[in-house]
């Protein structure tokens, strides 16, 4: 049953208004800026609105947009980011206001330049920066800044802020974060002048001080103006939190800024995955909060309503900031005042599709982001006509087609072999630090309780007869099964990474070295049985036949993964293959020269993939009943795939 009372919400602070400057919210909520990839030609599209309408839809108090590009130097090749130092896109950006604003949620643009930061793709000019320092993330150092091309930026921002004001937003925010162009400016570890741009704190402050003031000069005083801001830039010569909360205090007293939006790190790392606690920030906008005396929005992995709650309580925050939370949900909001908190479909940090935007965002959890102006996922059609489906498999993939069947209006029964529900998830969500990955499962069962599927645990379908009488249409969702090992490598006293994960990693025994050889798919199935490995007390070796480790591993993970494999002194082999398994050592073959090394061990595990588990796909067709099959059981994917096939399979019944 719902948490809240009568008209009381559950949350009463989350829910309460708030304001600063001129502006006056509904709530406490925020959407933080994030790109959705939808862009084009340096325009917003009717995908993109039909993203945003959503989440506005869904009850937020405010929306910062995605980033606004305040200057020629930071259009990149793709133009997909609102090139907003252009007045011909103001129209474009007057329709996303008006169309937020029909929601009663206030809109702030964000005021964007990567600075030498190229995100993965080329600038149509040249990268800048105020030294010519390349990023450890990009190929080329940038240019280096002369005053008059600063002095330029610099009017860009005003221009900008004044077009978005024009165009109806409320406000503007500065992007001064995550090692973006003002971040470059501020930190001592991108900032190498030694002229009146950098140096001390006071010159190296000096660009944000003449950026504001240019805003303020265009817009006055009643257009509300923020600062994103990095408590900590998690860099050994980067900022840290005692150096922000100084420069807070600088902000608070130089004035212009009505609230600070805290983060932690640079880009790479700033976007945390199910490896981290919740709000990881909290102590940092507690500390920047006291000092500066600013309103401050506090974001990063806040996904529960009472996680945002107690932010609000123990004053780490004024306002609560998220991004994935509302990707995965965009009725988190109503959900939550409604205290119905088992409703809200949870964000759980694989960073898989929001970040690796192809060709733009997408969610493992939520099939319909970035798909809202497709008829299927715009909303929920009831079905037509009422007809009973049998769904076999209750993986995540299998509970997501009989949730929507019944949403649509049909009946489904859903049966699954084992004893539970969950599928190979379950074993996903038991590595090392992906225990997150659960609350998608406690979510999905909660939905068939609510929906009121019938469930029918131990029922293994082989042949139609299997089902009983009466279905209209079945959807396989049987998924997939472990490859066994190659024949001659199981005498040989190898495991199978799925070995591992059944029985648990054995005790180090003899010179304590395993080597992991995975099959060059580089994902968590290997490497979250090399963590396991690891923490039984291994030092390992891992040999991959690729060209790169962790090549699936989603970028903002692989930081938090290198280092905790770390701990078992992880040695890497790149382009090689098993070549012979003895007794106490491992053979392996390089591919690039055929050179063979050999590797001193005392375990050896492999990865042998995955095959598809067809279950009575065959069958059901051969009886002429209307069957469409689902996720891994077409070909061994991600859960994205299955969720989205459950979703799409649903609809077409």
């Amino acid at each position: 049953m719902p948490e809240s009372m009568g008209s009381m919400p559950a949350f009463p602070r989350l829910f309460e208004p708030f304001h600063f400057g001129a502006l006056r919210l509904k709530n406490r909520l925020v959407m933080l800026p994030h790109g959705t990839g939808m862009m084009r030609d340096g325009m917003g599209t009717a995908e993109d609105d039909a993203y945003v309408e959503a989440r506005a839809r869904g009850g937020v108090g405010l929306m910062i947009s995605g980033a606004m590009l305040v200057h020629s130097t930071a259009v990149r090749r793709s133009r997909k980011t609102v090139e907003a130092f252009d007045e011909r896109m103001i129209a474009s950006m007057a329709s996303k206001a008006a169309l937020v604003h029909r929601h009663g949620v206030a809109l702030i643009g964000q005021l964007f330049h990567m600075g030498r930061e190229m995100l993965g793709e080329e600038f149509e000019e040249h990268a800048v920066a105020p030294s010519p320092l390349r990023s450890s993330r990009d190929a080329y150092p940038p240019h280096e800044l002369q005053e008059d091309e600063i002095r330029d930026i610099i009017t860009g921002y005003g221009t900008t802020a004044h077009n978005l004001m024009k165009a109806g937003f409320d406000g503007a925010e500065i992007h001064g974060a995550h090692g973006y162009l003002v971040s470059q400016f501020l930190s001592p570890a991108t900032n190498r002048r030694d002229d009146a741009w950098g140096g001390d704190e006071v010159r190296r402050f000096r660009f944000l001080a003449e950026l504001i003031d240019a805003i303020r000069a265009r817009c006055g005083s009643g257009f509300v103006l923020g600062l994103r801001v990095t408590a900590d830039e998690e860099l050994a010569d980067g900022l840290d939190l005692p150096a922000m909360a100084r420069m807070s205090r600088q902000i608070a007293k130089h004035g212009g800024v009505d609230y600070l939006n805290v983060a932690l790190g640079v880009r790479g790392g700033y976007v945390k995955d199910t490896s981290w606690p919740q709000a990881p920030a909290a102590r940092a906008g507690k500390i920047i909060r006291d000092a500066c005396g600013l309103p401050i929005i506090l974001g990063q992995r806040i996904n529960t309503p009472a996680a945002a709650e107690s932010l609000l309580i123990n004053g780490s925050a004024d306002l609560v900031g998220m991004v994935r939370a509302l990707i995965a949900d965009p009725d988190w909001p109503t959900k939550a005042a409604q205290g119905d908190t088992a409703a809200i479909r949870p964000c759980i940090g694989l960073l898989q599709d929001c970040r690796n935007q192809s060709p733009h965002l997408h969610c493992a959890a939520n099939p319909r982001a970035g798909r809202e102006t497709r008829v299927e996922f715009s909303g929920t059609h009831r079905a037509q006509r009422k007809r009973r489906v049998a769904v076999i498999g209750g993986g995540p993939g299998g509970m997501e087609a009989a949730r929507t069947l019944v949403e649509r209006g049909h009946e489904a029964v859903l049966f699954e072999s084992s004893d539970g529900l969950g599928g190979q998830f379950l074993y996903a969500a038991s590595l090392p630090k992906r225990s997150g990955l659960a609350a998608l499962l406690d979510h999905l069962q909660s939905e068939l309780r609510r929906f009121k599927v019938r469930v029918e645990l131990g029922s293994r379908i082989v042949a139609p007869a299997d089902l009983g009488p009466g279905f209209d249409a079945a959807i396989v969702a049987t998924g997939a099964l472990a490859s066994p090992l190659a024949a001659d490598h199981r005498p040989t006293g190898a495991l199978s990474w799925f070995d591992v994960l059944e029985k648990g990693a054995p005790e180090p025994r003899g010179c304590g070295t395993a080597v992991m050889v995975d099959d060059g798919a580089g994902f968590w199935w290997t490497y979250g049985v090399a963590e396991m490995l690891v923490n039984a007390g291994w030092r390992i070796f891992v040999v991959t036949p690729g060209l790169t480790p962790l090549a699936h591993i989603p970028h903002e993970s692989t930081g938090p993964l290198l280092s905790r494999l770390g701990r078992g002194d992880v040695q890497f082999r790149v382009l090689s293959s098993i070549a012979a398994i003895t007794p106490g050592e491992l053979r392996i073959a390089r591919a690039s020269s055929g050179e063979e090394e050999t590797l001193a061990c005392d375990l050896v595990v492999i990865q042998t993939g995955r095959h598809v588990d067809p279950g009575p796909l065959a069958a059901l067709k051969a009886a002429g009943l209307p069957v469409q099959a689902i996720g891994d059981c077409v070909s061994p994917r991600r859960l994205s795939h299955a969720l989205y096939e459950a979703q799409k399979a649903a609809h077409a019944v």
